[in-house]
């Protein structure tokens, strides 16, 4: 029963049959292995384009952190902004200076371009008015992708 399903398949079961068996055999294996290879080239081909495919097209936005806030002695915040992506990309930034009670002083809108899988610092700066009300700073954490 296994030599016919062997038989069936087209694989050898490493038995020596007749001439005329191993013959037909022999076109079985040329005809079957044309086909199988065929149809494995045309996987793999198809499968690496729709994969880079996707992913060059999908950016991620990147983060943004505040790395000091601003005081007398330096009148400017700094925002470290990170790139996720495998390019270089433009990122915008919420920024806003905050007082005691969490009232928003001022607010700023920073774009920003940072290198591929790398981060890069902007500076904000703040007014002297508002120096004297300023309790800390805020940023939003998420970095909207503007361009690429």
């Amino acid at each position: 029963m296994a030599t016919v399903v062997l038989a069936l398949t087209g694989f050898s079961s490493g038995h020596k049959s007749s001439g005329r068996h191993k013959s037909s055999h022999s076109d079985s294996d040329s005809d079957s292995g044309g086909g199988c290879s065929s149809s494995r080239q045309k996987h793999d081909s198809y499968t690496p384009r729709s994969t880079s495919t996707r992913s060059s097209s999908t950016l991620q936005d990147g983060t943004a952190l505040v790395v000091s806030c601003a005081t007398k002695a330096t009148p400017y915040a700094t925002v470290e902004v990170t790139n996720p992506n495998s390019r270089q990309a433009t990122f915008e930034v919420e920024f806003a200076f905050v007082d005691a009670a969490g009232k928003s002083l001022s607010s700023q809108t920073k774009q920003i371009s940072v290198p591929a899988r790398g981060t890069s610092n902007v500076q904000v700066k703040a007014g002297q008015s508002l120096l004297a009300e300023l309790d800390h700073c805020q940023v939003e954490p998420e970095a909207d992708l503007v361009s690429r």
